[in-house]
């Protein structure tokens, strides 16, 4: 008896598991104010916040991918949300897609590597260890739209970044570039502040200041 319960709770989990969209499996039944919407049989929502969310079947109008639902982007060409598929990281997504901050595939054709224009005089985007700057058309790239210029990890790159891009000393060495320091706290043997790199100047410690080529 107790073989044939666990059955039938398997197969009612099951049917349960095909009958709920994948809205509801997602969100949940929204309900509350300024939220409603309707959850179609393609699993998004329409209407309320999840307007957006008709990728892929709705062709509903977009600007950026924000205006679309997770697992989707903005085709700028074509004006509407397409579908790019959900991710965890870069490796996740094909070729020429790069992983947002919505857990999202969109097209991208930002790398690790490459020279940053003259026209760009936007700093640096501050990596974690491990990850370099992403650049696209020669300046820094803001893969999702939020502001903020983005990093990749650097296992994750498509090709080896240039030395300059490493912003860490173990990062930098372990490419075999040229790791750069500059003192701080310097003074002479008499106990006046001195550059480092002048004669009989002694640094209190040496920091990591940029990376080089060899």
């Amino acid at each position: 008896m107790k073989k044939l319960s666990l059955l039938g709770l398997l197969a009612f989990l099951g049917l349960l598991a095909f009958t709920v969209t994948g809205c509801q499996l997602y969100f949940g039944e929204e309900t509350t104010s300024g939220r409603d919407g309707i959850c179609l049989d393609d699993g998004y929502y329409v209407g309320g916040e999840w307007v957006s969310a008709q990728c892929p079947g709705g062709g509903n109008a977009c600007a950026s991918n924000k205006d679309c639902a997770a697992g989707c982007f903005c085709d700028l060409t074509a004006g509407k949300c397409d579908e790019g598929g959900f991710c965890g990281d870069d490796q996740d997504c094909p070729v020429g897609y790069a992983c947002d901050s919505r857990s999202s595939c969109i097209p991208s054709g930002a790398s690790c590597f490459g020279t940053l224009s003259p026209t760009c005089t936007n700093g640096a985007p501050r990596c974690p260890q491990g990850s370099v700057p992403l650049i696209e058309n020669g300046c820094y790239y803001d893969v999702d739209g939020d502001g903020q210029f983005d990093c990749s990890k650097i296992n994750q790159c498509k090709a080896p970044p240039t030395c300059d891009a490493y912003q860490y000393s173990a990062d930098c060495a372990a490419a075999s570039c040229r790791t750069i320091t500059r003192g701080e706290d310097c003074r002479t043997s008499n106990n006046t502040a001195c550059q480092d790199g002048q004669t009989g100047c002694i640094c209190a410690r040496y920091v990591f200041s940029r990376c080089e080529g060899i």
